[in-house]
């Protein structure tokens, strides 16, 4: 399947508008908070391309405090900062097509040490995370946003050549 995967900076304006909207839109992110995470240059990802995107997500580029805390809320044992990305901001706009699961599998190998966050309730994300390499590690934390319970996952292996 085509995909576009490129740091922010490398987007056009345009591109990162129809990102930001489309994150936005699906409760991703706050409008107000996305313009300083997109400022730390995450990568970011659009399938098949940025004119007719069918689905996006992203490796985030975390702040040392929010990595730090989300490590010891799930008291894990690892070190949060092996872990340079998050991937995250994942949105299928296409139902049942599995491109979600697409996302992740693109991400999942383009770096290594990244994480991602699952609701618990979340079976098919936690599948999906699992099924592409992600193991669950620490506990499940209580989340600051809702009243649900958050799962911690990290990779460690080289991505793919």
């Amino acid at each position: 399947m085509e995909f576009v995967i490129k740091s922010a900076e490398e987007f056009s304006d345009e591109d990162i508008k129809i990102f930001k909207k489309i994150v936005v839109d699906a409760n991703e992110v706050l409008e107000e908070t996305f313009d300083g995470l997109i400022e730390k240059n995450p990568l970011l990802l659009f399938l098949p391309n940025s004119e007719n995107p069918k689905a996006i997500g992203a490796l985030k580029v975390p702040g040392d405090r929010y990595r730090e805390k989300v490590f010891r809320k799930s008291q894990t044992s690892l070190n949060p900062t092996d872990f340079k990305y998050e991937i995250g901001w994942i949105v299928s706009l296409k139902e049942d097509e599995g491109l979600g699961q697409e996302v992740i599998k693109v991400l999942s190998n383009y770096k290594s040490e990244i994480y991602a966050t699952a609701r618990v309730e979340n079976k098919a994300m936690n599948h999906i995370l699992e099924k592409f390499g992600f193991i669950k590690t620490g506990n499940p934390y209580d989340s600051e946003r809702g009243n649900y319970k958050i799962n911690l996952y990290i990779k460690q292996n080289r991505p793919d050549s």
